[in-house]
Order: C-alpha cells, then sequence, then structure tokens
C-alpha cells in the first residue's frame, strides 16, 4: 500500500516503426507520454491528429443520431399505441430498437475491441449512410415547418367562402378582407362601406367591400382596430388553400417518417459504433502522444511515464515487434513532477475516491488511504450507529458487486457503503441500535440514555485521528531531511494531549490527585515547549516571541478541530432519535382491534420510512466523514497537488476493458 515508483522511459525508433510501437504502448496500459526534448529535432505535426478526430467526429454524429432516432421512435410507438387504445389510430410499423439502458460503460474484451476495428471500413459507411439520411430528413423538416407556418397563415380565413383571388381592386371598389382576434367590428363612420362577417374558430373575420377611394380610409380603421389584411392572393377558396397545404405536411411527414425507418434498420450497428468511437479514440491518444514527440527525416523520440515494476515487460513487448529500437529507463530528477499511481490493497481501494475528491497524493509524498480508510470505516459506523441499517447495507452492498457488473467508480462506491455496513453493525451492536427498537440491550451503553459518553468518544476518537495527523506529519519531515522540525511540530501536540488524557481519566475513575497533577505538569510543559519553539524559524529575538505567542494561538484551531468530531455524536444521535420516532408511529397501527391488518399497516409505513431515514443517514455519515477526513485530519499533514497517472487507451467513453 503505496504510491508506486515510476520510471521514464525514452524511446528511440524508426519512423516506419512508430505505429506498431505506439499499438503495443497503447494496448501494455501503462505509458503515459510526456514531451521529448532533442536538440536539432522538430516536433510532430498534427495534420494527422486533425485527420482522426474528423474520423472521430463522424461515428460520434452516427452514435448520437441513432440514438435520438431511436429515442424519437420510442416516443412516436407510445403516443401511437395510447391512441390505439382510444381507437383514434392504425398501429405504426414496429422497428427493432431497445428502450434506453441505464449504467455504465459496456464491459468488453480487448479481441473484441479489435475485431471491431478491424470493420472501420464497413462501419464508416454506415456512418456516410447515416449523414445522407438525416440531411433528406432535414430537408423534409424544413419543408414541414415552412408548410406549418404558411398554414397558420391560411387558417383564419377558411370561413371566406369565395376564391382569395376575388380580394382585389377593381375599377370602382375595392375587396378587402380583415381578421383580428377581436370579438368587435369596428366603426367605420361616415365612410360608405358594405362588410360581412364569416365563421372564424378563435376571432372576427370580415369581407368589406368600399370604393377605391375609400380604400386608404377603410385601411386605417382596420389597422386602429387590430385587424390584419389578408395577404393571400391564390385562385383557390382558403379552405381549399388549407388542405392542400395539410396534405403538403402529411406528403413531407411521410417521408420523413420513411427515412427515420430506414435510419433505424440502421441500428444493429449501434453497439459496434459504440466500440469503433473508443477504437477510434485510442488513435487520438496516439496522435496527440506524437505531438509530444520529435523526428527527423526517419527516426522518431517518444518520452513518457510508467511503473517501475512493469518496464522491463513493456520493452520486452516492443521489442517482440520491432528490435531497431533504443530503449532507455531512469530514474525521476530533481525537478521533475511524475504522475501518481496509489497501489492499495483491494479494502483500501475503495477509499482511494475520498481522497482523490480531496486531491490526488503527490508523487514523493507518503500514501493517506491506509491511515484515513480506518478512520473513515469507523467513523461511518457511528454515525449510522443502528446494526439492523448496517446489515441492510453491507448485505444489499455486497450482492449488488456480486450480481451486477459495475463501473469501476461506481463499485467502488457500493463497496464503501458495503465496508461502512460493517462498521455500523458493529457500532450498532455495541449501542444497542437494531432498527431502533428501543428494548435491545447494548453491549456497551446506549447513547440515547447516556449521550455524555457518545459525546467522550466522539472525542476522544477525535483526538486519536489528530494525534495520528500529526504523527504522519512527523514521518513526513523526517522523510524530507528535517528531523527538528518532526519533533517539534508535533511533540509538544502529544504531550498536551496526554495530559488532558490523564484529567479527563481523573474525572472516570473518581478523584485521583496525582493523575490531575500529572496532567497539569504535561500541560504546562506543553504550553511552554510550544511557546520556545514556534517561532525557531523566524529571524530576531522579537520575530521569535511573536512566533512561540502565535503557536500558542494556535491551539485555539486545535480545539476547534477537536470539537468537529462532535458530529460524530450528533449524527449518531440524530439517526437514533429518528429511528426511534418512526417506530413510535408505527407501533401505533400495531394495537389496532385486528392485530394482523395493523401489523401489515405498521410495517407498510415503517418500511419506507426506515428507508429514508436510512438514505440521509448514509448521505449524511459520507458527507461529514469526508469533511472529517480533509479539513481535520489532512489538514495536518497531507499536501496533495499530484497528477493522477493516465496511461494510454484507458480514456474510453463507451467500453471498458474486463
Amino acid at each position: 500500500m503505496a504510491i508506486a515508483k515510476m520510471s521514464r522511459l525514452r524511446l528511440v525508433g524508426l519512423k516506419s516503426d512508430k505505429n506498431r510501437i505506439m499499438n503495443e504502448l497503447v494496448r501494455s496500459g501503462s505509458f503515459e507520454a510526456t514531451s521529448a526534448t532533442v536538440n536539432g529535432e522538430t516536433p510532430s505535426e498534427r495534420t494527422h491528429l486533425d485527420r482522426v478526430l474528423a474520423r472521430q467526429a463522424k461515428v460520434s454524429f452516427a452514435v448520437n443520431y441513432l440514438t435520438s432516432c431511436a429515442d424519437e421512435y420510442l416516443a412516436l410507438k407510445k403516443a401511437n399505441d395510447a391512441a390505439v387504445k382510444k381507437g383514434k389510430a392504425e398501429p405504426i410499423a414496429s422497428a427493432s430498437v431497445e428502450k434506453k439502458k441505464q449504467g455504465g460503460r459496456r464491459i468488453i474484451g480487448y479481441d473484441d475491441f479489435y475485431d471491431v476495428a478491424a470493420k472501420e471500413y464497413e462501419l464508416v459507411a454506415v456512418c456516410d449512410e447515416l449523414e445522407k439520411l438525416n440531411f433528406a430528413r432535414l430537408e423534409y423538416k424544413s419543408h414541414i415547418q415552412k408548410s406549418r407556418n404558411r398554414l397558420r397563415g391560411v387558417v383564419p380565413y377558411v370561413g371566406f367562402p369565395l376564391k382569395l383571388s376575388a380580394i382585389a381592386d377593381g375599377a370602382a371598389v375595392s375587396v378587402i378582407l380583415a381578421y383580428s382576434s377581436s370579438p368587435s367590428v369596428p366603426d367605420f363612420g361616415d365612410v360608405p362601406v358594405f362588410y360581412e362577417t364569416y365563421p372564424s374558430e378563435s376571432g372576427t373575420l370580415l369581407g368589406i367591400v368600399s370604393r377605391v377611394c375609400d380604400k386608404e380610409k377603410v385601411s386605417a380603421v382596420l389597422s386602429g382596430a387590430k385587424y390584419v389584411l389578408c395577404p393571400l392572393r391564390d385562385d383557390v377558396t382558403a379552405a381549399e388553400l388549407c388542405k392542400t397545404v395539410k396534405a403538403e405536411i402529411k406528403e413531407y411527414e411521410e417521408k420523413d417518417t420513411a427515412e427515420l425507418y430506414r435510419a433505424l434498420d440502421y441500428y444493429k450497428y449501434l453497439s459496434d459504433l459504440k466500440v469503433l468511437y473508443d477504437v477510434i479514440g485510442q488513435d487520438v491518444e496516439k496522435s496527440e502522444a506524437e505531438l509530444e514527440f520529435v523526428s527527423t527525416a526517419n527516426t522518431f523520440v517518444a518520452e513518457g511515464w510508467l511503473p517501475s515494476d512493469r518496464a522491463e515487460k513493456v520493452i520486452a513487448r516492443i521489442k517482440s515487434k520491432t528490435e531497431r529500437i533504443i530503449a532507455e529507463l531512469s530514474e525521476p530528477k530533481e525537478g521533475d513532477v511524475p504522475p501518481t499511481l496509489v497501489v492499495s490493497k483491494k479494502i483500501v481501494e475503495p477509499y482511494e475516491d475520498i481522497t482523490n475528491m480531496y486531491s490526488v497524493p503527490a508523487y514523493r509524498e507518503i500514501d493517506p488511504n491506509p491511515f484515513m480508510a480506518v478512520f473513515f470505516f469507523l467513523f461511518f459506523g457511528i454515525m449510522i450507529g443502528d446494526a439492523g441499517y448496517g446489515l441492510v447495507l453491507s448485505v444489499g452492498g455486497f450482492i449488488i458487486l456480486k450480481c451486477v457488473r459495475l463501473e469501476k467508480g461506481t463499485a467502488r462506491m457500493i463497496a464503501l457503503f458495503a465496508m461502512g455496513g460493517i462498521s455500523a453493525v458493529v457500532w450498532g451492536l455495541l449501542f444497542g441500535g437494531v432498527f431502533a427498537v428501543s428494548s435491545v440491550p447494548a453491549l456497551w451503553f446506549n447513547p440515547m440514555e447516556e449521550p455524555l459518553m457518545m459525546l467522550g468518544v466522539s472525542i476522544a476518537l477525535g483526538a486519536v485521528q489528530l494525534l495520528a495527523g500529526y504523527a504522519l506529519h512527523s514521518a513526513k519531515m523526517f522523510r524530507n531531511g528535517k528531523p527538528l522540525d518532526a519533533v517539534f511540530d508535533s511533540l509538544f501536540i502529544f504531550v498536551l494531549f496526554g495530559g488532558l488524557a490523564c484529567i479527563a481519566l481523573d474525572m472516570l475513575i473518581k478523584p485521583n490527585a496525582p493523575l490531575t497533577t500529572v496532567g497539569l505538569a504535561l500541560i504546562i510543559v506543553s504550553l511552554v515547549g510550544i511557546l520556545c519553539t514556534a517561532g525557531r524559524h523566524n529571524k530576531g529575538v522579537v520575530s521569535k516571541i511573536m512566533g512561540g505567542f502565535s503557536g500558542l494561538y494556535g491551539l485555539v484551531n486545535l480545539l476547534s478541530d477537536l470539537l468537529s468530531y462532535a458530529r460524530l455524536f450528533g449524527l449518531g444521535l440524530a439517526s437514533g432519535a429518528i429511528g426511534l420516532a418512526f417506530n413510535t408511529l408505527g407501533s401505533l397501527f400495531f394495537t389496532m382491534p385486528v392485530p394482523v391488518l395493523g401489523y401489515v399497516i405498521g410495517f407498510i409505513i415503517l418500511i419506507p420510512l426506515h428507508a429514508f431515514n436510512l438514505g440521509i443517514g448514509v448521505l449524511g455519515a459520507y458527507v461529514h466523514n469526508a469533511r472529517l477526513q480533509f479539513l481535520e485530519f489532512y489538514g495536518k499533514f497531507y499536501e496533495g497537488d499530484g497528477r493522477m497517472f493516465s496511461p494510454m487507451g484507458e480514456k474510453t467513453k463507451y467500453v471498458r476493458f474486463g
């Protein structure tokens, strides 16, 4: 359980062998490329990367287009099924489309992965066909939209019985057709007009005959009354025109639907297209890595990091493909910033994600995960504090891990909760908590009955973790060649906590003067020690003294950190109190005149209530636990700011190797 030792690999090979070498580096899953610098050589060009990205974009479009077509069909099918049940439509043609599946990336083997790569030419042809279908559908949808817009302009005038071409100026009179959403007819005053209203579903449709010389006055009156003059002059009635436009819409919708079904004929390729996307993604990674390389007319130079224990195997793989290569391994130099690869035992792996949320460990730093995992495990259980809840978490979690193939991150999260469930079972038995049933005896004490004891245990566990943090700080200082800092930064904190522990023991085991005296003496020694050593790095006597007082003032922050662990007490009691309240509510039904019915109703109520309590308990335990690790524990020794090891071949979107 440590941070893996990294080596820098430098390769010099022929350009003719570059593709084979890069393939082996990708397949090894152990090489992260970095910039290569060689005097007199030129960096690689970006042209190839642009071509590979264009290939990937074509496949990405095909995947997204097929997915959207499938969603469109499923929505269409759902609406059609509802209409068929009501007798308002005929069933539409079926298509072989799966409902959207939830979950992570598809798990495949390397053989299947490279089998799809061999079919790239065929799959690219599918992408080309899908692009043509998309262009055709876009054209049809454009026609449909234009026709619908036109239909909206025709509908208000459907009640006019004459051909729209009749709306014109004659030698003496003008025929005007106007529409308004208002039900009122305008007042034309002394302007001589003849008008007639026609049927309209949403407003008023007026047909007006006026003298040509009065047309401008009539138009002004209509405009003031918010009437719109009909712009149509087709040699058909509005009703006939409406019918024609609807027929056009139907025709284009049928053509669009036909193209949709043609696109769905290619749905069987969706799975392979997703794999191809990641196949090309590896080419993208290789091309991006090649931008970091330098080359001459016939050779190239590549550099990168890989775990030292895998280095010889990777070089052997490359040499199995070509002997025309020079490989050189070297240790990280001062100033180098190698990537971090944390190697943990399986039981600690889920806790790595907690640390990575805060910051990846630096390459030369102590791996904090084994130490943090112990405290996270303990604190998670005490915050849940119920053996029943813990049993549900652990059994449910391990069943899911056993029966379902999950993404690595998801599996780790579930494993984290499952292990936390084990801790909750232990603490629950100690506290007498089993689904918050009040009659269960405690093996140690009941927090609801002895809250001060619970608070004391929480603070004591916090003190242990803080001291562990200071101990790790000392270990880091010793590794960095600073023994005085290792001693003075932590020694007096340990002495201070020792004094506080003596006083606490004296209070627990009844008056005992020697323990109190020893405790006070230790506290005084620690305060004097901090005052004398906290400002040791400052220059000048006054500055050193001020530094000492600053160190003493820093004990306020230490006290604040220690009190933060009271959240263990708060969350543990809250979970038990809420569960007890739910049980009281459910028990009201157990006393019903019909016992069987009462128990059925009671349990129907209790199950979702306890599920809710467990849910908020897990959320609170996770969030507050992480906060304690990040601020109180890591704040004492951990720097982070590392960069996670990211070998070529791991960046996949749709698949992962298993």
